[in-house]
C-alpha cells in the first residue's frame, strides 16, 4: 500500500472524510512515520546487510568506537575483515577481564551501544584495532527516510507489505491522543494501542536486552 491508501483508510475508520478535515494529511503521514518505527523496534521488521551507509565502516587504528547509522536498533552480525565477531556486553568485560579499554590488538568483541537521547547507536571494538580494516554489519533497522505527504502517491512504508494496514492501529491511537475536543478519545485510543501491540509485540526494555546479552552462554576466555 503506498502512503495515500493509507491515508484515505484512515480517514474512512475517523469519519473524518469531509472537508474541513479534523486531522491533516501532514498529522497522518506523521502518525504513520511513528507507527513505522514503533512497528520496527517491537518486531525488528527491516534486516539490512547491503545498505553502505548502514551496514559498512572503515576502521581506523587507535579508534575502539564507531558511531552507527542513527536507523540501527541492532546488530545482528558483525564482521571484520571477514572474521565474524563475538557479542558482548560492558558488564561481562567488567567481570571477566581487567583494563579491557586500554588493550589494542585484532578486534574479537563488540559491544552495541543503543542510542539514548539525543545520542546515535554506536559499536565498540574490544580490542581496539591497530590497523586499518573493514567492519562489516548485519543490523536490525527502522525506517531509512521518512514518508511525506506531498509524496503521498508514491512513498510506501518500508516495512512488508504484509504488515502496512497494521500500522493504522497505531496511527489511530496517536490520532485519538490528540488534545482536540472533536477527536480526543482516549478509550479509542487505548484499543488501538493494544491491537497495535498484539501484531507487533510489546516495545522492548533496554534494561531487559542487555540482561539477556549478559546470560547467554559464557565462552572461553581468550589470553590477548
Amino acid at each position: 500500500m503506498n502512503l495515500q491508501e493509507l491515508i484515505n483508510e484512515l480517514r474512512i475508520a475517523l469519519a473524518d472524510e469531509v472537508e474541513p478535515c479534523l486531522w491533516s494529511d501532514e498529522a497522518l503521514t506523521s502518525y504513520l512515520n511513528e507507527a513505522v518505527q514503533e512497528s520496527c523496534e517491537r518486531a525488528l521488521l527491516i534486516e539490512d546487510m547491503t545498505t553502505e551507509a548502514v551496514c559498512r565502516i572503515a576502521l581506523q587504528p587507535g579508534q575502539a568506537v564507531y558511531r552507527l547509522h542513527p536507523s540501527v536498533l541492532k546488530v545482528e552480525r558483525a564482521l571484520v575483515d571477514g572474521k565474524p565477531l563475538t557479542e558482548t556486553s560492558i558488564e561481562r568485560l567488567d567481570e571477566g577481564m581487567s583494563n579491557w579499554e586500554a588493550r589494542r590488538g585484532e578486534p574479537r568483541q563488540y559491544v552495541f551501544v543503543q542510542a539514548g537521547g539525543a545520542g546515535q547507536p554506536a559499536i565498540q571494538l574490544v580490542p581496539e584495532p591497530v590497523a586499518p580494516g573493514l567492519l562489516k554489519l548485519r543490523v536490525y533497522r527502522g525506517a531509512l527516510v521518512p514518508m511525506a505527504a506531498a509524496a503521498a502517491e508514491t512513498d510506501a512504508p518500508e516495512i512488508p507489505v504484509r504488515h502496512h494496514r497494521k500500522l493504522m492501529n497505531w496511527a489511530l491511537r496517536c490520532a485519538y491522543l490528540r488534545p482536540d475536543a472533536d477527536g480526543y478519545d482516549r478509550d479509542r485510543a487505548q484499543v488501538h494501542e493494544a491491537m497495535f501491540e498484539r501484531d507487533f509485540g510489546a516495545r522492548p526494555d533496554a534494561n531487559v536486552q542487555r540482561k539477556q546479552r549478559d546470560k547467554r552462554p559464557r565462552l572461553v576466555r581468550s589470553h590477548w
